[in-house]
Formats: structure tokens, C-alpha cells, sequence
């Protein structure tokens, strides 16, 4: 059984500065290991991917976070990609704050769903009705069962190393706990590989209820699809009856208003969404063609429901980070700024005679410690991830806040400006040179 890498493949790496004790070390964190499996309420926050222990962040604004043991941080990891406006955004803290009067959990339903189910369909011709969900894994989830439902198949097909929650038939062979059963509905098939695609849906095409996809993969790090597979993979299912799902959790709302699909001109038949559109407040979505949605309870005889989907808080601070994005789009910006620290990080591991590959999309990417282009996910693993180590570790004794495994992406946000780009880059330097020296001793 594999373990995949998305926070669950927790071997401690050793680094000699790791075995440090930090002496502002909060008493806080004792506490969250006696009380929370592991201190953490999921594995990926534990740090110990780069050997370090975890921090407790108590406060944020902008692009910097503030621990409980008085640290300052400039913040890379932005909520894991949901904080495309920053830390407690103005428009976002001012609609929460005048919301909370009115009551946290109504039961039934409340304005604001209407209203964000609106601006999302508004912004992504696909999505024509939404269900709204309490997260990414709960929106997949629901997903594959309308497929299911509509094909009248079982089988799924998903692509090695993307990431589409921790719901029982997605983690097959992934996880313990899981029937042999479940593993058997669930094939994969290696990323941007047309052949082997093309293989699997000459077989068994006829067969599958649906492919599962992330529209540019996050969750192995940032690694962009080859040129024509997403069209090539709409051409293939659309000939075979197979529903074709966009999981854009990560992508959705931050390469564009339309997303990854309008970002590469290529329609699903179903989206999921989350992060960015919770404004930083716990949500998914999943959401397609209405012939398809009215399929759902109390329309259609697919069952979804749950207290907290739809919950007020959530769609006020999604309504406002929407509304935000269209009105003062930050997109240009962004991807300026993300290239500015793309070609800094690179200059500077190049001076240093470090091998790096950095991928990257939109606002979104991931530094590889590689010698050749890393483009799928054997090539992700065969990373080295004790350098990543070294250098995620390096970089946070300078303030630096990335995501702690090599896996996963960094991200920019519009309260981030080219002076925090260069902060950045001018810490990366002196963890590269420091890299360099170990290296030739």
C-alpha cells in the first residue's frame, strides 16, 4: 500500500538545525500534542517533512502571520491557496462583522446562498446550479455519486499524484482503513500520459462513470497538464459517456474569473470548487449543467444534505471575496509578481550551483530540488526531498513561511507586493549559499 505524500507520508527527515529547540517555544504546542492527534487536526501541519516542529499561528493580516511565541511571519502557505486577497481582507472582515448580529446558523435557507451560487455561475459558463457542501472532500465525494448516478457505472478514473480529498473510493490503496472492494471501482492513470489515457479508455472506456481530475495538479506540487491532454481527455470521455470532473479546490478562481477551464478552454461537465470561494471560511461546491444537478435531493434521487452546507457565514465572506475579484481584478498583478520571485529563486540557485525546477501557474508554485523538468508525479518523487528539507527549514529561520513538504504549492496573494517578493528571494539566496557550502566541504 502507498502512501500518497499529501500531508500522509510523515517520515521525519533529519536535519542537523532541526534537532534545535526553538527557546520561545510556546507551551501551547505541548498542549496540542496532549489534546490533538499528533498536535495537529491534519498531518501536513505537523512540519515533519522538513524535521521541524509545528507552529501556532494566533493572528494574520496581509501577507504576514504572528505565532503564539511572538514570531513574525511572511506567509507563502495563505490558508493552502484560499487566501487570494490576503489575511482579513477589509471587504471580507467588514461583511463578516456586520453578519455576526444577525446570527451564525439559521437551519434553512439564507440570502447569501442564493446570492454566491449566482456570482459563481455567473463567472464559469459550465456551472449553470450548485450544491453547496462544508468542504473540497465532501463536494468530490458528491460528485462521483451523481456520476455514478447518471451513467448508471461504478468504476472512477483518476490521475496519479492529483488530490481529491479523503473520501473512502478517491483514497483507495492510499490509506489504511479502506475496503479492497472500494479499490477495485477506483483506477489511476499516470498524469499528462495521452498513451497510457488513451489505453485505459480503449479498454474500459465503455465502463467508467467518470474521470476525476485536477485541471492543473496542486497537490503534488504545482505541475501544469501537457499541451492538448486536458482536450484530448474532454474528446475521449465525451465519445465514451464518461462525465468528465474538473477538481478545481485549488485552481478554481485563482488562474482567472473562469478558472483553470476558461484558462484552457475546456469545458467539464461537472466542477468542484472550494477555498478561494469561502473566503477563507470552511466551504465546497459542486457544481455543472442544471440536467445534470437536478439529479440531486429533493429534485432527483441522488442524496446529499448536511447542517453546516450553505452556512451564512461562509457564503458572506465567499460573496465578498467574488465580488472583490470582479470588481478590481488581481490577476495580471499576481502572476507579474509570481514571475518576479519564479526568475529571483532561479537566478539565485543557479549562483550557487543548486539544482532547482520550479513549476508554476498563475499565483501558484513549487520549487523542485531536481536536475530535469519535473513533469508527473514519478518525476515529482524522485525529487530530492532532503535538499527541499534543508531549504524549507533554512527559510523559516529567516521568517519565511512556506507550505512544510515538497509536495505541495506556494502561494502569492494581492497583499503581497515586490518588496515581499525580494524579502523572499534575498532569504532563499542565503539558504541557497548555505546549501552550496554543505554541499563542497
Amino acid at each position: 500500500m502507498r502512501i500518497v505524500d499529501c500531508g500522509l507520508n510523515m517520515t521525519k527527515i533529519r536535519n542537523p538545525k532541526s534537532e534545535i529547540r526553538n527557546p520561545n517555544r510556546s507551551p501551547s504546542l505541548e498542549e496540542a500534542q496532549r489534546y490533538l492527534v499528533g498536535g495537529v487536526n491534519s498531518p501536513v501541519r505537523s512540519f515533519r517533512q522538513i524535521g521541524a516542529e509545528p507552529l501556532m499561528l494566533v493572528r494574520a493580516q496581509g501577507a504576514e502571520a504572528h505565532d503564539a511565541a511572538g514570531g513574525t511571519w511572511l506567509d507563502f502557505i495563505m490558508g493552502w491557496g484560499s487566501l487570494i486577497l490576503g489575511h482579513r481582507h477589509p471587504a471580507v472582515t467588514r461583511a463578516l462583522r456586520q453578519a455576526l448580529p444577525s446570527g451564525t446558523l439559521m437551519g434553512l435557507t439564507h440570502p447569501a446562498e442564493v446570492e454566491l451560487a449566482r456570482l459563481i455561475t455567473e463567472a464559469v459558463p459550465s456551472v449553470e446550479q450548485v450544491r453547496f457542501t462544508v468542504s473540497g472532500t465532501e463536494a468530490c465525494m458528491t460528485a462521483i455519486r451523481l456520476a455514478r448516478a447518471q451513467t448508471g457505472r461504478t468504476t472512477i478514473l483518476t490521475v496519479d499524484g492529483c488530490y481529491h480529498g479523503h473520501s473512502d473510493s478517491l483514497m483507495a490503496r492510499k490509506s489504511a482503513g479502506i475496503p479492497e472492494a472500494l479499490a477495485q471501482d477506483t483506477m489511476t492513470v499516470p498524469w499528462s500520459d495521452l498513451e497510457a489515457l488513451e489505453g485505459v479508455m480503449r479498454r474500459l472506456g465503455d465502463a467508467l462513470a467518470c474521470v476525476v481530475i485536477e485541471p492543473v495538479a496542486a497537490n503534488m506540487g504545482v505541475v501544469t497538464p501537457a499541451p492538448g491532454y486536458l482536450a484530448r481527455l474532454r474528446e475521449l470521455t465525451r465519445r465514451h459517456g464518461v462525465l468528465l470532473i474538473f477538481d478545481e479546490v485549488v485552481t478554481g478562481f485563482r488562474l482567472g474569473l473562469g478558472s483553470a477551464q476558461g484558462r484552457y478552454g475546456v469545458t467539464p461537465d461537472l466542477t468542484i470548487f472550494g477555498k478561494i470561494i469561502g473566503g477563507g471560511l470552511p466551504i465546497g461546491v459542486v457544481g455543472g449543467p442544471r440536467r445534470l444537478m437536478q439529479r440531486l435531493a429533493p429534485e432527483g434521487e441522488v442524496f446529499h444534505g448536511g447542517t453546516f452546507a450553505g452556512h451564512p457565514l461562509s457564503m458572506i465572506a465567499g460573496i465578498s471575496t467574488l465580488k472583490e475579484l470582479s470588481a478590481h481584478p488581481p490577476y495580471e498583478r499576481l502572476e507579474r509578481v509570481t514571475e518576479r520571485l519564479v526568475g529571483g529563486l532561479s537566478e539565485a540557485a543557479s549562483r550557487f550551483g543548486v539544482s532547482i525546477q520550479i513549476n508554476w501557474a498563475g499565483s501558484m508554485l513549487t520549487v523542485f530540488f531536481a536536475e530535469t523538468p519535473v513533469r508527473n508525479f514519478a518525476e515529482v518523487q524522485a525529487s530530492h526531498r532532503q535538499r527541499f528539507a534543508q531549504w524549507a527549514h533554512a527559510l523559516r529561520l529567516q521568517g519565511i513561511l512556506i507550505p512544510p513538504s515538497p509536495f505541495e504549492a506556494l502561494f502569492l496573494s494581492s497583499a503581497h507586493t515586490p518588496a515581499h517578493v525580494d524579502r523572499f528571494i534575498s532569504a532563499a539566496c542565503e539558504a541557497f549559499r548555505a546549501m552550496s557550502s554543505r554541499n563542497h566541504r
